[in-house]
């Protein structure tokens, strides 16, 4: 019944709410005559036939059906299940699909968001990130979107922990398709979840809806690279309407792409120069055989993953060094067994 009446086009939340109100119970929504219906306030005579229809009433059945069978669970906002944190929304949403899990209640959630066409330095940043929050039990959440958002969840996962994507389109819509085998991932090790309806395609006007829910589930929101004018930047805004806390990766002057983060920080955005500083900021204390590590030795270690990552890269993200000082550094993080040299050139975490 819940499921009809949610998805019954053109009934929102608020007229929900209102037929509540008015009957009660969700069962006495569903078999209130149209006389009833008629002296409901704000319920179209659209919406009043359709929530009559009997068709439409027997489709809603069988889609209903549908969902278990592709494995994507539906929650009413009345359900226990329901995030708490959404709740504090002003315009939360009647109803999520979900595919694997949703995102812990009494864990900490961090949101990553950022630029599609990201730099090198931006994905490294995501994911690094992504992999050190989620290796301390942070869940992370993004939109799955190319670039920022796709490398902070695959950070996550590289980390062992748990990530969460929602998406501006149906939960079993993969979008963008290229992403296809990292929403499997993220499936099964947290979640995908959407406000619209199994089979809703992408639109663009949807993204921005999507976006105050993953500021709405998460207590703070970190943005790596945002141009002047990005969608990270709605996403920013809407965690600070809803009095959460905004972090910001800082970037050079004068880079498009770090225009909107510096404006951020202007505004009172929390500056952050590594993942520790979130992990201390929420009181989370954790070390993955970095203890004893100070320095360019302890910030080359943060940014080695369990995946090889090349000389030029790390002298990239660390361009203030020169390549022998690097170098130096990663023959004692050797010599104390913390990295090795899986290849020429090439470096991975010892684990």
């Amino acid at each position: 019944m819940e499921y009809f009446i949610s998805t019954c086009e053109g009934v929102g939340r608020k007229t929900i709410e209102a037929l509540l109100s008015e009957f009660g119970t969700v069962e006495e929504i569903y078999r209130a005559e149209e006389e009833k219906l008629m002296k409901v306030k704000g319920l179209s005579e659209t919406c009043r036939k359709r929530l009559l229809d009997e068709g439409l009433r027997e489709k809603s059945v069988r889609k209903y059906e549908q969902l278990s069978k592709n494995n994507i669970h539906y929650c009413f906002f009345l359900d226990e299940k329901y995030p708490k944190r959404l709740r504090n929304l002003v315009d939360y949403p009647k109803h999520l699909f979900v595919k694997g899990t949703l995102p812990g209640e009494n864990r900490v959630s961090v949101g990553i968001v950022g630029a599609r066409n990201c730099s090198y330095y931006g994905r490294d940043m995501a994911r690094l990130f992504g992999y050190r929050l989620a290796a301390a039990g942070v869940d992370v959440i993004s939109g799955m979107a190319k670039g920022i958002d796709g490398w902070a969840h695959q950070g996550a996962l590289e980390g062992g922990g748990r990530t969460f994507a929602v998406l501006g389109c149906g939960v079993d819509v993969c979008y963008p398709p290229i992403h296809q085998r990292l929403y499997g991932s993220i499936t099964r090790s947290g979640g995908v979840l959407s406000e619209f309806v199994p089979g809703t395609a992408a639109r663009a006007n949807y993204f921005p809806l999507r976006n105050r829910i993953i500021s709405g589930l998460s207590d703070g929101i970190l943005v790596v690279e945002a141009r002047e004018k990005s969608g990270s930047l709605i996403t920013a805004d809407s965690a600070l309407e809803q009095g959460k806390d905004v972090f910001v990766v800082p970037g050079r002057i004068g880079d498009m792409l770090s225009v909107g983060c510096n404006r951020l920080i202007r505004q009172g955005a929390i500056p952050v120069l590594s993942p520790e500083d979130i992990l201390e900021y929420y009181g989370i204390s954790h070390s993955e055989n970095g203890e004893g590590l100070t320095g360019l030795e302890k910030e080359l270690y943060e940014v080695i993953y369990v995946q090889p990552i090349s000389m030029q890269k790390i002298c990239e993200i660390f361009s203030d060094y020169s390549p022998t000082e690097i170098m130096k550094k990663l023959l004692q993080l050797q010599r104390k067994d913390r990295v090795r040299e899986v290849s020429r050139g090439y470096y991975v975490r010892n684990e």
